[in-house]
């Protein structure tokens, strides 16, 4: 994929990521308790955050999809609030839809409308036959936004080195 679409929903811009995303990224992987969930459960340095950013703009490049930043649509300048998109699990071949959301952006239904756009991306323009979700079994929000998609619990199991489970939406 030459060049990575932006997607609007009723509230969201799911855009690509630049390097001017980094610094306002890293300040939301700061905030209490947002990577509780992840593995290690600890917010990562800067270089990590560019890491990571510089590691989604690749994988659109080679794989043709990725996350994108998401930002508010009624914010002039378009903020980020934080990530959404799909990813690519090497470990089990499989796409996961991917999400999260600083803490100013819960409870608004802003994962659920990012996930959504996400999953029908990867299933109309990619041709995905299955979506899974990883979620941590305490994460009880994330469960609910990947019940909101339509996805059903298939399995407890391991993922990134930690107990979770797994969610999966077939094609429609």
């Amino acid at each position: 994929m030459s060049q990575i679409p932006t997607l609007t929903t009723a509230r969201l811009v799911l855009r690509p990521f630049t390097l001017d995303d980094v610094d306002p990224l890293y300040e939301i992987l700061q905030q209490e308790g947002i990577m509780a969930y992840f593995p290690g459960g600890k917010a990562p340095p800067r270089d990590a955050v560019e890491r990571l950013v510089q590691a989604q703009l690749r994988d659109w490049k080679e794989r043709g999809y990725g996350w994108w930043a998401v930002a508010e649509k009624d914010e002039p300048g378009h903020p980020i609030v934080g990530w959404c998109g799909l990813g690519y699990l090497p470990d089990t071949d499989e796409t996961e839809v991917a999400y999260l959301l600083s803490k100013d952006a819960w409870g608004q239904g802003y994962a659920t409308e990012g996930a959504r756009a996400s999953v029908e991306w990867g299933f109309s323009t990619l041709d995905l036959s299955e979506i899974v979700g990883i979620v941590h079994p305490e994460n009880i929000a994330s469960q609910r936004v990947l019940e909101k998609l339509g996805m059903s619990r298939t399995a407890r199991t391991e993922y990134f080195g930690m107990d979770c489970y797994r969610y999966a939406l077939q094609r429609p």
